[in-house]
């Protein structure tokens, strides 16, 4: 054969391979990429029929321990969630000890809660669900809030009416009460663990309540419903920005209590089981 008819043969193959989009990847030989929901792209949330639901009330909290997820006791073998050493490299090691009894596993940042641009009135975060319920780890939850509040209905709480925060369990505490989720929040309080004094720094708000309960305090309680929430807002946004000037995840998650939660303490919420959306399970 022709030299020349055998190079255009071979051009002409090598055209279609390149020009071979995902349609045709079986043909092609070439495997598809894994799909990883974009930033941006409000994800559909898929109750479960048969999964829990009820009414709860939403804490908030952020001790720098390893999650209790991440032991394959608590979560499954193969179900744990991630962990990173204090300089937020991943850790592979599953035995690892928590920063909290000495050793060097923490949470890792990429768990703070967020937003997706598009995804009106939604947020996305990672709780502590009670210890002494069904197996949990990795299960999701939406939480609608009310409109009121556990101790105090303000206009902060109000103003969260017909927001929902898509939960993702990664923690399970024995020091969580039944229908009570406690959403991760740096700068939310520390609890009854602290690892973060060498992660986060140690001016970290009240044990309990952490930044928001300083505002709260520094605010205080006589004054209308819109100065209040005008003013604990500004307060805990100086606060984020101050405290955690040097670390901008850390910042970005607390700003997520002041600006996407309104900066509204312990709020009430109806929830349901739904299936996992991507933009959790990528960072579980």
């Amino acid at each position: 054969m022709n030299k020349r008819l055998i190079l255009a043969i071979y051009l002409l193959g090598l055209a279609a391979l390149v020009n071979c989009g995902c349609d045709c990847c079986d043909q092609c030989g070439v495997e598809e990429e894994e799909y990883i929901e974009p930033e941006g792209t409000c994800p559909a949330l898929k109750k479960i029929s048969s999964g829990l639901s009820g009414s709860c009330w939403a804490s908030r909290y952020w001790d720098c321990c390893k999650p209790s997820c991440s032991w394959s006791d608590n979560a499954g073998w193969g179900n744990e969630a991630r962990e990173c050493d204090t300089f937020m490299n991943v850790l592979s090691n599953k035995y690892t000890t928590s920063v909290c009894n000495g050793g060097s596993s923490t949470t890792c940042l990429s768990q703070i809660p967020f937003t997706l641009s598009g995804c009106d009135n939604i947020g996305f975060a990672f709780a502590s669900v009670p210890g002494a319920g069904p197996k949990i780890c990795g299960r999701c939850f939406v939480l609608e809030f009310t409109g009121y509040g556990k101790y105090e209905t303000k206009l902060n709480h109000q103003k969260l009416k017909g927001k929902k925060l898509v939960i993702m369990a990664s923690n399970i505490g024995y020091d969580v009460n039944n229908e009570q989720f406690d959403v991760m929040i740096p700068g939310g309080g520390v609890g009854y663990n602290n690892g973060c004094s060498s992660i986060l720094g140690t001016n970290l708000g009240q044990q309990y309540g952490g930044l928001l309960s300083d505002c709260e305090n520094q605010v205080g309680w006589d004054i209308n419903d819109e100065d209040m929430y005008t003013r604990r807002k500004e307060c805990l946004v100086n606060k984020c920005n101050s405290i955690f000037s040097s670390k901008p995840q850390a910042r970005q998650g607390c700003l997520f209590l002041a600006n996407f939660l309104e900066a509204a303490g312990n709020p009430l919420a109806n929830y349901y089981e739904v299936e996992c959306p991507n933009v959790l399970k990528d960072r579980y």
